[in-house]
């Protein structure tokens, strides 16, 4: 995976509610860095040298914030279906994560996860071409992003907005699903297919 030179680290808000929502650890953050993992503090997490697109996710809960770059093919996963096509194009990494994230997901390497989209395209093609249907909270503010370095510093003019998908687990979807409403509604505007 590429390094980009500037990647960004989630809202401090966000990963204190998804810290309680979890019951207060994050198992896992597939795409990370030192520097994010000082906020998210998740017990493993890989940095770009591991490339958590070819890593294993077992684990009970996760917190994914892909980065906000393109992937070249060469960068992707290979398709894990026989008769996929690996199409020969750049992607949104943001893509590529949460399309793995959902694929992971159906094979249940992980119980659940939180996501978070900053890419309004990515969360509307996810939705609709992919065929994710999971609850998802649109965040009523732009999320207050921090810069990837050891200073943490926010960034200012931020442009995106924030989707945050949960991937519930199989045993008490309903009352997951509840608690996920009610905890997220806090932050945005929560919506339950």
């Amino acid at each position: 995976m590429v390094l980009s030179s500037e990647d960004f680290v989630s809202p401090v808000d966000l990963i204190a509610t998804t810290t309680v929502f979890f019951g207060g650890e994050i198992d896992l953050d597939p795409a990370s860095s030192k520097n994010a993992n000082q906020v998210v503090q998740a017990h493993k997490f890989f940095n770009w040298k591991h490339n958590g697109l070819n890593q294993s996710w077992k684990c009970k809960n996760l917190y994914l914030f892909p980065p906000r770059e393109s992937l070249l093919k060469s960068e992707q996963p290979k398709p894990t279906t026989l008769f996929k096509k690996n199409l020969q194009y750049k992607k949104s990494a943001q893509c590529v994560w949460l399309e793995l994230c959902y694929h992971k997901w159906i094979r249940r390497e992980f119980d659940q996860a939180i996501v978070l989209i900053t890419s309004t395209d990515v969360a509307l093609l996810s939705t609709q071409r992919l065929g994710i249907d999971v609850p998802v909270c649109i965040l009523k503010q732009k999320p207050k992003l921090l810069y990837d370095r050891e200073d943490l510093k926010p960034l200012k003019n931020n442009r995106v907005y924030g989707f945050v998908f949960y991937f519930p687990p199989v045993s008490d979807v309903d009352l997951n699903i509840r608690k996920f409403f009610e905890t997220y509604s806090n932050l945005g505007r929560v919506y339950i297919q």
